[in-house]
């Protein structure tokens, strides 16, 4: 005798929500698992703890996606069809969830940190995400694509094997569905009390490290928040305008003045040179995520994949303590060629950010007399790094797209190629009509996935990410030594400032401190200009466009959160960004920071002074953010600009 029907949607939609909440814990249990020297230093009761509250943010994001769902598949419709739809629709929010997830944990051990802003930067860049997913990734996705299937199809004979409508009368529906209302507003908002729904930056509330952080959210919660938002919330109370004014007593030299009190960091030098000296070119090289473990010049590993660079590291004004601003490229990017820091809470430059008006160091340069320029191995529209380059003033911007191949390489690279690159610099410099040039060119072959180029470069198998990223990185110093090459054929060479520095960091020793995660290779070489040289005090990316301004005479009204490199008369300190957190490196130590807790510290040396590095960490966020959001950034009007 065949079982008799009945309507299952409300235990269907209970095993959902129960599978969904199973989906994010085992997710959690892989997390810890596969990064358990990065979880190590957590106790026992913060692991607990870290499991418990996790599941508030799980549910939040459970209650958000499927919460509507639910309660459309309980509404009193009898249709059979009504619920395989809805009941698709779930199996479809569940296996997109379980897929973030999956990508999360293959991202996280790279940053130490969930998906956060990357969601906003990959959004217009579907067409190599959906490539890596189809090259890298196609094993899992194919999974949960075969399992969405299975599962869409059981469900749809289960359906019509075992369903019938319910006959409950009106007020048990209405009951039903006020009580699946009020768990979705409940679970959505985290908590019983007033005020706003749970954010990534309550999670603090929950955990007192990063670790246990990392362990309480899930990459789903995270992306979500961010892309929603195209910036965190922020939880730094410090006021603005003691802020300022710290910040200005920080990076404003003795030589420069700001004479306008609406933008209170923008400035300029009292003592300029003389119209009679003598111009330098300027060529920045954007490294992609390179690591000073991996250069020999500054680890001592002998790897033997930097020769070229080695020697640039001897004969150069070598940084041997320089950090960049974050952990994602758009960072170094920001950094470099605008002196601008990302911090949380604004949006990401490229989506938002831009509206603000920012200093052109390009545009300076230009109105200089100088040929200006920007060349990316990848495409144009990654990142949107060609049209933030425009914004910024630079004369022309180059992608992959117009860039020639000039070797036969071996595999397609997803990310272009150093020596094409570099090549097709060398041609638009050696080319110009200006009788000087200011440009930047950035890297991409050691990016992952990692491409074999040429033979002579596949030294080791490509059986680790260590190895891919070494073969890549050789094929990357090579590029650079024939960039020198040309400079000193096509006589520009000696009145060159090359300025070498890293994006952000990849790879390196499992070591969790800020120094690990954001010290980079920084040198500026000029061996016809300047005497060799090595720095142990801390610099920035950020202090890279007042240093050369100062180099190449250069004295416009601008606005950089940095100082002059060279200038060893104050207290340095590296700002930084990690994902919703913010850190302070200075010669003595370095902290983290949540902007409303002090998550660590670390001592390099005796007498570092905990409470004062977080003063001036939070007056740098507090600045930043501030100027930035207020629109009193930079005033174009000061050079004689038309507004952006």
């Amino acid at each position: 005798m065949p079982a008799a029907k009945k309507d299952f949607r409300l235990k269907l939609s209970l095993l959902a929500v129960l599978a969904a909440c199973a989906l994010f814990t085992a997710a959690r249990l892989a997390l810890f698992w596969l990064n358990h020297g990065f979880f190590a230093a957590l106790s026992a009761p913060e692991i607990r703890s870290a499991f418990l509250n996790g599941l508030r943010f799980d549910f939040s994001v459970i209650a958000l996606f499927m919460g509507p769902v639910i309660l459309l598949l309980n509404l009193p419709l009898k249709s059979a069809r009504w619920v395989k739809i809805w009941t698709g629709v779930l199996t479809a929010e569940w296996i997109v969830m379980a897929g973030f997830l999956i990508g999360d944990l293959i991202y996280f051990p790279k940053v130490n940190r969930h998906i956060a802003e990357e969601i906003v930067q990959v959004s217009s860049d579907w067409g190599f995400v959906i490539s890596y997913m189809l090259t890298q990734t196609w094993l899992p996705l194919f999974i949960l694509l075969g399992g969405f299937a299975l599962a869409v199809w059981g469900i749809s004979c289960w359906t019509d094997k075992h369903y019938a409508p319910r006959a409950w009368g009106w007020k048990k529906t209405a009951a039903l569905l006020l009580a699946v209302t009020a768990l979705s507003v409940l679970g959505i908002r985290g908590h019983l009390g007033t005020g706003k729904s749970i954010g990534v930056a309550d999670v603090y509330n929950y955990a007192s490290s990063p670790a246990g952080a990392a362990l309480t959210l899930n990459g789903v919660f995270t992306a979500y928040q961010v892309g929603r938002k195209g910036a965190v919330d922020i939880a730094n109370n410090f006021p603005p305008a003691e802020a300022i004014k710290n910040t200005q007593k920080l990076l404003i030299a003795p030589d420069e003045t700001a004479a306008e009190p609406n933008f209170p960091l923008m400035r300029r030098r009292t003592d300029a040179a003389p119209a009679s000296a003598k111009k330098y070119n300027v060529l920045i090289v954007l490294l992609e995520g390179w690591h000073p473990y991996y250069v020999d010049g500054l680890s001592h590993n002998n790897f033997g994949s930097t020769p070229v660079f080695d020697q640039i590291l001897k004969d150069g004004v070598n940084f041997t303590n320089a950090y960049a601003a974050g952990q994602r490229s758009i960072f170094g990017f920001a950094a470099v060629f605008a002196g601008v820091p990302l911090v949380p809470g604004l949006p990401m430059f490229g989506y938002g950010l831009e509206l603000s008006a920012f200093s052109p160091m390009p545009k300076h340069f230009s109105d200089a007399g100088y040929y200006t320029f920007f060349a990316q191995t990848s495409s144009r529209d990654s990142y949107r790094l060609c049209a933030l380059a425009s914004y910024l003033g630079a004369r022309d911007s180059y992608g992959w797209e117009d860039i020639p191949e000039r070797l036969k390489y071996k595999d397609r690279a997803p990310f272009g190629y150093d020596y094409d690159a570099m090549m097709f610099a060398a041609d638009k410099i050696k080319n110009r009509k200006e009788p000087n040039f200011m440009g930047m060119v950035f890297t991409g072959i050691t990016h992952e996935p990692f491409a074999s180029t040429l033979p002579q470069f596949d030294r080791y198998p490509y059986d680790s990410w260590e190895h891919g990223f070494l073969n890549t990185l050789s094929f990357a110093d090579w590029s650079i030594g024939e960039l020198l090459r040309r400079a000193k054929e096509d006589g520009w060479f000696d009145d060159t400032i090359f300025v070498f520095v890293a994006d952000h960091t990849s790879g390196g020793p499992a070591d969790g401190s800020l120094k690990n995660h954001f010290r980079i290779p920084l040198v500026v070489y000029a061996p016809k200009i300047l005497k060799p040289k090595q720095v142990e005090y801390v610099v920035s990316q950020l202090d890279i466009v007042p240093t050369l301004y100062r180099l190449t005479g250069l004295n416009p009204m601008y606005t950089a959160f940095g100082r002059d490199m060279f200038d060893a008369s104050y207290p340095r300190a590296a700002l930084v960004s990690e994902g919703v957190n913010i850190g302070l490196v200075t010669d003595k130590g370095a902290i983290r920071h949540s902007g409303g807790k002090l998550l660590s510290a670390e001592e390099y040396a005796p007498g570092f002074d905990v409470k004062q590095a977080e003063e001036t960490l939070l007056s740098l966020d507090k600045a930043a953010y501030t100027l930035l959001k207020e629109n009193r950034w930079y005033d174009p009007a000061a050079n004689g600009e038309e507004a952006k």
